[in-house]
């Protein structure tokens, strides 16, 4: 627009000075303004219509070389009339008009100029039709403004005006004013600018995310963004002509339909791969564009829940397993019925291939009394310790932090070994084959607990034994092993320790009471807290020492024999020194008692050892016509009180001390306790026994 003013105001001036020195003069100021006005509007057009990365410094400078070489040429016509080879100033109706002759540099300015306008209007056209003719109004006023002064140019230059000499251009201006004032007003012009939608159009292929790859009907690749350029691994202008396969596994990739989908995997990522067609106007197929989307998160995603909906049915069906091997537990009458039964319900359930049951020494090699049941001859023999198994899983003692079951994956399917566990104490362990991929958690923890109730049941049906036996094995032992608890503490005290009895306690520990004798209840409590893992609390602590209640844990040889069914009839520790007497069912047990107690404490030995006809029998037990109508937890829950001193008084303990021992909540004690008093009384003052 400073051009045009500049063309128009120099003319208008220029009609009125006729001399012709100043004519001229005025003249070679109008070309400073038209010979680069012609430069303005193609830079316009470029930016315009979103081509603006072409307008730099260099491309203007290039552009401007022409118009320089003109304005100098205009200015030094006089030595080498390469601009005007003539030019006179003719008079028309008053007005001072130049009558000019034109030499070869006018018209390589014409040349120039006339390209110029022609790219520039060739963008706005291709503007129309590429952008759906949603620019039409404001790219054909800005043609209309451009098109009329080039009009009447053209005219005056080719000399078909009436008048020679007479330039009508500058009055065509006005349509140019008007023109593109309507399309600034009225239109929008800069408003809503078509650069905005081409450049983000381009931005928005070149930067999704998602690859993009345009291929010709040969299915070479005509174009490709940043991110498709990431997926196959090349630079987007390396592969520009390349057949798509090259780069690309194209064999799952559906050309044929109108939105192909399909799913290729690369590098450990899935990508999910739409197609389109491309026609021309006739509908002709002229290629393919293929829209790559990373798609990895959510294949993991349904893998994983693929993957979780397996493992609920396994754990569903594994659930339905163990309530069939819970009903065969409840009747089985020895550890062999229990381990048969276990192996036989979980083999028939189809989730195992083979089951297979050892004890300790079996799985550490040092025996080889294994139960097997299946058919699998990939698992005819389980995997060792050596061969992956944590051993500490299946050792004599139990892992503190509960039973859990290890898997070893082998080249046929996968080995899972559950530890059976009661308390501390591991009877052996249970070894099932698959040969599924992956074992879960979620299963093994279920196999854990499958491995506890085990456990549990193979404890009771050897206490059961022991105590319905018509022959026990009774057995004196000595222990001075300082990892002994109660020879450590008796020696630092120099006191003497007697268990005065034992109550089953929570968590399946065992709860024994014991008597201190030579030195005060609270030295002998630190002592045995120092030598202990469990829960030490002093009941009563008198001048002669006290009453003392000790949680006591596998790490204890009172521990070990009472974990393994053994009835302790008496313990005596004294300065050092603790003799256990015991009984206990068979000659079985005991062989595999006593090399489990001396594994863990080897200074333990045998001092006599004879058989006994008849059943257990405690000897400081109540006639059993006085407590014939108790319950067995009856029997716990009055013995713990009484041991605990909750009858004296003042009371040693009170209710709530002696509920948490049996890991009761005070008022189940108490209906307990009632109960017992109940049955007792009515035994010592009843002719015959009361309606309970």
């Amino acid at each position: 627009m400073v051009s045009l003013f500049v063309w128009s105001a120099t003319y208008a001036v220029g009609l009125l000075v006729t001399d012709t020195g100043w004519r001229m003069l005025v003249l070679r100021v109008m070309w400073i303004g038209l010979a680069t006005l012609y430069v303005w509007w193609f830079l316009f057009a470029l930016t315009y219509t979103g081509h603006g990365d072409f307008v730099t410094r260099r491309s203007v400078g290039t552009l401007l070389i022409i118009p320089t070489i003109v304005t100098v040429g205009i200015w030094t016509n006089p030595w080498h009339h390469l601009f005007w080879i003539d030019q006179s100033v003719v008079i028309v109706d008053g007005l001072a008009v130049m009558d000019p002759v034109f030499g070869p540099l006018f018209w390589v300015q014409v040349v120039f100029s006339y390209a110029l306008i022609a790219i520039g209007a060739s963008l706005l056209l291709r503007l129309i039709y590429r952008s759906e003719y949603l620019y039409a109004d404001q790219s054909v006023l800005l043609l209309v403004g451009i098109a009329a002064p080039l009009a009447m140019n053209m005219i005056d230059i080719m000399g078909l005006l009436p008048q020679p000499g007479v330039d009508y251009t500058p009055h065509a201006f006005t349509v140019t004013g008007l023109a593109f004032g309507y399309a600034l007003f009225r239109h929008q012009l800069f408003d809503l600018v078509p650069a905005t939608r081409q450049l983000g159009r381009n931005a928005a292929i070149n930067q999704l995310d998602d690859g993009v790859i345009i291929v010709d009907t040969g299915h070479r690749i005509v174009y490709c963004n940043a991110a498709a350029g990431d997926v196959i691994g090349s630079d987007p202008a390396d592969v520009l002509g390349v057949a798509v396969r090259t780069v690309v596994d194209d064999s799952r990739i559906d050309f044929g339909s109108e939105d192909g989908l399909a799913e290729i995997e690369r590098d450990d990522r899935t990508y999910e791969v739409r197609t389109s067609p491309i026609t021309d106007r006739r509908d002709r197929l002229i290629g393919h564009t293929l829209v790559v989307h990373d798609v990895t998160a959510r294949a993991e995603r349904e893998h994983e829940l693929a993957t979780q909906r397996d493992e609920l049915a396994t754990v569903n069906d594994l659930n339905s397993v163990l309530r069939g091997v819970n009903q065969g537990l409840v009747s089985a009458t020895s550890r062999e019925e229990i381990e048969q039964t276990v192996c036989e319900r979980v083999v028939a359930a189809d989730l195992y291939r083979t089951a297979c049951v050892g004890d300790v020494a079996t799985w550490t090699g040092d025996a080889d009394r294994w139960l097997v049941v299946g058919t699998d001859s990939h698992a005819s023999t389980p995997p060792a310790i050596d061969d992956g198994i944590d051993g500490d899983r299946i050792s004599d003692e139990g892992p503190e932090d509960g039973p859990r079951a290890e898997h070893v994956t082998t080249d046929d399917g996968i080995w899972t070994i559950v530890p059976l566990v009661y308390g501390r104490t591991v009877y052996g362990a249970l070894g099932l084959y698959t040969d599924r991929s992956t074992v879960s958690d979620r299963e093994r923890t279920v196999l854990g607990e499958l491995g506890e109730t085990v456990g549990h049941a193979i404890n009771a049906v050897e206490t059961r034994r022991l105590l319905s036996a018509e022959a026990v094995i009774e057995l004196e032992l000595q222990c001075t092993d300082e990892s002994d608890p109660l020879v450590a503490a008796s020696a630092d005290a120099a006191c003497t320790l007697d268990v005065a009895g034992i109550v089953p306690g929570k968590e399946s520990m065992t709860v024994a009471y014991v008597c201190v004798e030579g030195t005060t209840a609270d030295e002998a409590a630190e002592r045995l807290r120092t030598a202990a893992s469990g829960r030490i609390r002093i009941i009563r602590e008198d001048a002669e020492g006290g009453l003392l209640e000790w949680q006591v844990s596998g790490d204890a040889v009172l521990g070990s024999l009472e974990a393994h069914g053994a009835h302790v009839r008496e313990v005596r520790a004294d300065i050092g020194e603790t003799r256990y007497e015991i009984e206990i069912a068979s000659e079985a047990d005991v062989r595999t008692m006593l090399d489990r107690v001396t594994r863990q404490f080897p200074a333990t030995r045998v001092l006599s050892k004879r058989e006994r006809s008849g059943p257990v029998d405690r000897p400081d037990a109540i006639s059993g016509d006085v407590l014939g109508e108790l319950t067995d937890r009856q029997q716990e829950a009055i013995e713990a009180a009484y041991r605990a001193g909750y009858f004296n008084w003042p009371r040693d303990s009170n209710a709530e001390e002696v509920a948490e021992t049996l890991d009761i909540s005070s008022a189940t004690l108490h209906g307990h306790l009632r109960k017992a008093h109940h049955s007792v009384l009515s035994q010592i003052f009843d002719d015959s026994p009361r309606e309970r």
